[in-house]
Parts: structure tokens; C-alpha cells; sequence
């Protein structure tokens, strides 16, 4: 129990230094870039963004969850995955590069077509290395991870501002992206002692993809619908304006990354770990939920009050547009760092199928917003954003509570103790 207690400390202390850092690293290099290029290159590479993040789930096919969750690994399943990595890798590179074209066309925005080609290659680059973040996370060996955080994001920035001082607008971002992934992947390589085994076995696959099948659906809608924000503000408005978006709602991620991040990330294996043990289990929640309450209230209430002060601050005049989108995000800041920890309850049990159906119902509930969107314009429709988020966080508490066997009060008097 110690041992693990131990590793847990450990591993949570590294998690939250890297992600302290990373966000500290990239927040100052936005300040530059920001300030270097304009809200329609950020609105341009956001464009491209939704479909490489919504590929990039199916790059991997949610077995990288799957051999974090499962108790009985071997050399087998993650030399297996490792494999198939690779190769879907290569197929949703070569399939982004032929679709860009299409794309450009769809957003009409003829820039996108090459932005998108080069970005094809990160689906190459990360599918080395899926498997040995895996593998890292499964065993609570955070420090290289946070290493290979730390040390992309500085040199990746680096190289975008300089290119941005020189002038290439949007094509900084773009190398920016790269570079980081090609450092990232180079140092997880360097400092993993895992390497895979030279064999590829089908049935390794098929006792993965129970749990992944379903945790494969659940990230596709989350990553679908996490994008179709930015989809529909690229289509509907113009680059700059989803640039002022892309802003805001970068700004309010803050409040998950300062607060939910590290938390959930190393719950994930730890309570993956004593699933088992209900008592210990159920104890482990109860402190998570109230540290995680009361930090993230903390944080909402600052950053609401703060927000016209730091945008135009931080990032001069020319941001101003992005204060009113922002102030309204903030209002349902809350709602996603208590709704990672209550998921990762499902998803540790290898609750995968209620897992999914409970993604499905909040999917459907979000798609209302789009319509508010299209009749009544950015600012509805972030407002409509804010009501079915609530309805999100009570399903959340009523799942989760079911799969714990307590009653949903039982998270929300911790709620609401900190609303007050």
C-alpha cells in the first residue's frame, strides 16, 4: 500500500511540474507569437487541427487506455499494438495528405491544403511512441514523460517564434507543431527501457480490444464533438474570428490544466490499480473530489474577474474581441475538471460500455447548441454551451455514483460546499 502510495506521490508530483512548466513555457511563448502574428493565422491552423485531432484518435483505436487498464499485460500485447501503431500511422498519413485538397475546399480556404500536408506527418512521428507513453503511464514513470514535455515545448516554441519574427505567419505554427512532436518522440525513445518485441500477434489484439472497442467509440465522440466548435466557427465565421476564439477558449483550458490535469491523468492507473478494494476506492474519490473543488472554484472566480485585464495585457488590443467569448467560458470553467475526475471512475472500473453510452447521451444533448449557433450567432451559442454542460455534470455524478454504489448527493454536498 505504501509502495503505491508512494509511486503515486511520486507520479502526480512529476505530472503536475510537467504540466506547471509546459503551460508556463507555452503561455510565455504565446505572449510572443500572439503578438507576432495575427488571429487569423491561429484561426487558420485551429482549421487544420480539427481534422488531425480527430484522426489522430483513430491512429491509435483506444489500445493504448486498454494497456494501462488491464492487470495482466505482457511483452506480447504491447510489442502487438506497437505494430499496428505504426502502420495506422502510415494510413492516416497518406489519407490526410490525399484529402486536403477536399478540405480546403469545404472551409474555402485554400492555404489549408498544404498546412494539412505537412501536419500529415505527425501521425508517423507519434505512432513510435504511443506504446511507450503507454507503458511509462502503467507504471507511474512520470519524470520522462514530463522531460520529454518540457524540453518539445521550449525547443518546438523556439523555432516557431523565430520563424514568426521572420515572417512566415502561419507556417511557424505549423513547424512548431512538428518540431515539437519530432523532439517529444525523440526523447520518450532515448530515456524508455521498453522496446518492443520484433513479432505482431492477432490474438494479443482481440483480448485488448474488449475494454478498447468501447473506450475507441468514447474518444472518437469526445474528440468529434470537442472539435465541431471550432469546425463550425471556422465555417460559418471567418478565420480571424475563430482565431479570437481559439484564444478564449485556450485561456479558460487553463482551468483544467491548473487544476484537473495531473490529478485525473495519474488517477487513471492508480485507481485502475485497487479496483478492487471498494472501501480504499471509494476513499481515494472522496479526497480527489474535494481538492479538486476546491482548486477549481479558486481558479474560475480569479480568472472571471481578471479576464479584460489579461487578454488585453497579455496579448495588446488587437485580442480585445476575444474578453466577451472568454468571460462566458469561464461561467462553465468548473464543469470539465469535475466531469475528467467522475469519468475516470468509469473507465478504471474497464466500465467501457457505460463509459460509452454515457458519452453518447452528452453528445446528443451538445448538438442542440449547434442550431442556436447557426439562427443566433457565436455568443448564443456559447451561452447555450454553458446550460447543456450542467446537464453533462449531472450525468456525470449520476454514473459515476451508480458504479461506486453511493448516492449522487454524495458528490454533490462536496459541490456546492464550495460554491457557497
Amino acid at each position: 500500500m505504501e509502495n503505491l502510495r508512494e509511486k503515486t506521490y511520486k507520479a502526480m508530483s512529476f505530472d503536475m511540474l510537467g504540466r506547471f512548466s509546459k503551460q508556463g513555457v507555452s503561455f510565455l511563448l504565446t505572449l510572443v507569437l500572439a503578438r507576432l502574428l495575427n488571429p487569423k493565422d491561429f484561426g487558420l491552423l485551429a482549421m487544420a487541427n480539427v481534422v488531425v485531432n480527430i484522426s489522430a484518435v483513430f491512429s491509435d483505436l483506444g489500445l493504448s487506455s486498454a494497456l494501462i487498464q488491464r492487470k495482466d499485460i505482457t511483452d506480447d500485447h504491447y510489442g502487438s499494438v506497437f505494430y499496428l501503431n505504426i502502420f495506422t500511422g502510415l494510413l492516416f498519413a497518406v489519407l490526410l495528405f490525399v484529402l486536403s485538397s477536399p478540405i480546403a475546399t469545404f472551409y474555402e480556404q485554400e492555404q489549408i491544403k498544404n498546412v494539412l500536408r505537412l501536419l500529415s506527418c505527425t501521425f508517423i512521428i507519434n505512432s513510435f511512441c504511443n506504446v511507450r507513453r503507454a507503458w511509462l503511464r502503467k507504471n507511474l514513470k512520470y519524470k520522462t514523460i514530463t522531460g520529454s514535455t518540457v524540453f518539445s515545448t521550449i525547443l518546438g516554441g523556439l523555432i516557431g517564434i523565430l520563424l514568426a519574427f521572420l515572417g512566415y505567419g502561419v507556417w511557424s505554427l505549423v513547424a512548431q507543431t512538428i518540431c515539437s512532436a519530432i523532439i517529444a518522440n525523440i526523447y520518450i525513445y532515448y530515456y524508455t527501457d521498453w522496446k518492443p518485441k520484433l513479432h505482431f500477434k492477432l490474438k494479443a489484439i482481440k483480448e485488448l480490444w474488449g475494454f478498447s472497442f468501447y473506450m475507441f467509440l468514447s474518444y472518437v465522440m469526445n474528440v468529434v464533438f470537442n472539435q465541431l466548435d471550432y469546425l463550425m466557427v471556422g465555417k460559418l465565421f471567418s478565420p480571424a474570428t475563430l482565431g479570437h476564439y481559439l484564444r478564449a477558449k485556450s485561456l479558460n483550458s487553463l482551468i483544467n490544466d491548473y487544476t484537473s490535469a495531473s490529478l485525473t491523468t495519474v488517477l487513471f492507473p492508480v485507481l485502475s490499480n485497487v479496483q478492487s478494494e471498494e472501501e480504499r476506492y471509494q476513499k481515494i474519490i472522496y479526497r480527489s473530489f474535494h481538492l479538486l473543488n476546491f482548486v477549481t472554484f479558486f481558479f474560475v472566480g480569479f480568472m472571471f474577474l481578471t479576464a479584460e485585464d489579461s487578454i488585453v495585457i497579455l496579448f495588446s488590443a488587437k485580442w480585445m474581441k476575444s474578453v466577451e467569448y472568454y468571460q462566458i467560458l469561464v461561467l462553465s470553467g468548473f464543469i470539465f475538471p469535475l466531469s475528467s475526475l467522475l469519468i475516470n471512475i468509469l473507465s478504471s472500473r474497464g466500465n467501457s460500455k457505460s463509459y460509452l453510452n454515457l458519452g453518447t447521451i452528452k453528445r446528443v444533448i451538445y448538438l442542440l447548441n449547434f442550431p442556436v449557433a447557426y439562427y443566433f450567432g457565436l455568443k448564443a451559442f456559447l451561452y447555450s454551451t454553458l446550460c447543456t454542460s450542467c446537464i453533462s455534470l449531472s450525468l456525470n455524478v449520476y454514473y459515476a455514483a451508480k458504479e461506486i454504489k453511493v448516492s449522487s448527493g454524495w458528490f454533490y454536498q462536496i459541490i456546492w460546499k464550495y460554491i457557497v
